[in-house]
């Protein structure tokens, strides 16, 4: 390794241990939402079915970008345009995502179709849909979710399955009929009063899904609502939903509708990462990784809460972990650890990640140099802009100067 690369890899790392990165996460609402890629997929959703609990704040009439079908386009509608093809429906029911047969589908779904193509869809009497599915209120649900998921011209189609479950007994029914009027879903009718009684409703028979998007509902609405939000929370995170726990802790940690207390919010994290809770164990990461009033900093319990985060696919922790093994803060140095751990997070797009793993494939610590990946990993974070995008320009032509000539005292390249 060249002099002029060693000083350049120590100014590097030294910008990356300084730089607070793992402490700043405004998109602390992302903790109450199960992202769509990692949820369940080719299973039966849990009873948050589709309206999982979620965060985003809803201005005003248009909730969703899906506008609702026009008269002309609703008439016009047919099976196929609602359902998945056949073969697609045969894998979900093989995944466990729906019972009903094929064909009761296409029925219950025609049903439907015709009553609103016709206007007729007040007549339209529950139990004779729920007499084409089986009986089974809860199928009528998982129709309702695949619609949903299949078109975005269902939405009045899933609007009435899911109506038609709730006044059956299904509970999942009818958090997903009660999301639907509150939001106006996919362009129907939007009702916030009827959505949040039926929420109301069931959080009181114990839902914790209900539980959790009204605790959100009064975050978003109420100005001194934090206490009722903190109850709802915790009743939610008692019934098995570990996001719960994130949400209070975030809410303790930064003062949000209470007084801010990190005992507290360390209290809720630990309670969320009993379960397994990535953002919970990342969070006890970032905070036994700073110096308490009640204590030092414990770098090697650190260590182990970014490593539990990072093996659940959190990039953030990733690159935590990977900088640690590369200087040995809370574990042993370890370089080529940290380079699998930042290509992990690379992987994901982390800017971080992407510009160290840079570095090491330039020099050659923990992997085989490989200036044309250094290259590509430099070029993607100038492309992309930013602070970070501008110190891998500086890299690049630092790269391009120093072409032939490795040791000349060329390069001033920082990456953050």
């Amino acid at each position: 390794m060249t002099s002029i690369a060693t000083r350049h890899f120590r100014h590097h790392i030294g910008r990356c241990v300084t730089r607070s990165v793992v402490h700043k996460r405004p998109q602390l609402r992302q903790y109450a939402g199960i992202p769509p890629s990692k949820s369940r997929k080719g299973s039966p959703q849990g009873i948050g079915g589709v309206f999982e609990p979620f965060l985003k704040p809803v201005n005003g009439s248009n909730a969703e970008s899906v506008n609702e079908p026009s008269p002309e386009q609703i008439k016009t509608l047919r099976v196929e345009d609602i359902l998945p093809k056949d073969e697609q429906l045969k894998m979900i029911i093989t995944g466990g995502g729906i019972t009903m047969p094929i064909e009761k589908q296409k029925a219950v779904v025609q049903t439907i179709l015709d009553a609103i193509q016709q206007d007729q869809l007040p007549s339209i009497t529950f139990s004779s849909i729920l007499d084409l599915s089986g009986s089974n209120a809860s199928q009528l649900t998982a129709l309702g979710n695949v619609v949903l998921r299949t078109s975005n011209k269902a939405a009045p189609v899933a609007l009435c399955l899911y109506e038609c479950a709730m006044a059956a007994g299904d509970d999942s029914g009818a958090f997903s009929y009660a999301n639907m009027l509150y939001r106006g879903h996919g362009g129907t009718v939007k009702d916030v009063e009827r959505g949040i009684q039926i929420l109301t409703d069931l959080a009181r028979k114990g839902h914790p899904y209900a539980q959790m998007n009204l605790a959100a509902i009064v975050m978003r609405t109420k100005k001194d609502g934090g206490k009722t939000a903190v109850q709802l929370y915790e009743l939610a995170g008692r019934g098995g939903l570990d996001v719960a726990w994130t949400e209070l802790g975030r809410m303790y940690r930064a003062g949000l509708g209470v007084e801010q207390d990190h005992s507290k919010a360390v209290e809720y994290f630990r309670k969320g990462a009993q379960t397994g809770n990535t953002q919970c164990n990342f969070m006890l990461g970032v905070y036994a990784s700073t110096p308490q009033a009640d204590g030092a900093a414990d770098q090697a319990a650190a260590f182990k809460y970014f490593q539990k985060a990072a093996i659940k696919g959190m990039p953030e922790a990733q690159y935590n972990v990977g900088l640690r093994y590369f200087t040995g803060n809370g574990v042993e140095q370890n370089f080529v650890n940290a380079a699998e751990f930042y290509q992990m997070a690379a992987a994901q797009g982390f800017p971080l990640a992407q510009s160290n793993l840079a570095r090491m494939y330039y020099e050659g610590r923990g992997v085989k140099p490989n200036v044309e990946k250094a290259e590509q990993l430099w070029q993607t974070l100038a492309d992309r802009g930013g602070p970070i995008g501008k110190d891998a320009e500086k890299c690049l032509q630092d790269l391009a100067n120093s072409q032939g000539n490795r040791k000349s005292d060329s390069g001033k390249c920082a990456i953050m």
